[in-house]
């Protein structure tokens, strides 16, 4: 899901979910389960910057992803289709 050779720190947190929706993921997703969590946490932090950060009506969406370094760990996960074009 993300490549291998993008130098990203991570941080392990415990995340509460309720057990039926870790059964089914476990059922469908065994065998790379922490990946697809980590993948899916990153990807909605993506949609809701991109949909949340209309031309800066708040904060300029290209800010934020400048000032938390955003854009190498979007395309680590490719998920560069959320970040605007002058991104």
């Amino acid at each position: 899901m993300e490549k291998e050779n993008v130098d990203i720190e991570f941080e392990t947190v415990s995340v509460r979910i309720p057990k039926a929706i870790m059964d089914l993921l476990r059922t469908f997703r065994s065998e790379d389960l922490h990946e697809y969590l980590t993948h899916t946490i990153v990807e909605n932090v993506a949609s809701v910057l991109a949909s949340d950060c209309h031309n800066g009506e708040i904060v300029s969406y290209g800010a934020i992803v400048e000032r938390f370094g955003l854009k190498r760990i979007f395309e680590a996960f490719n998920l560069t289709h959320y970040m605007p074009k002058d991104c």
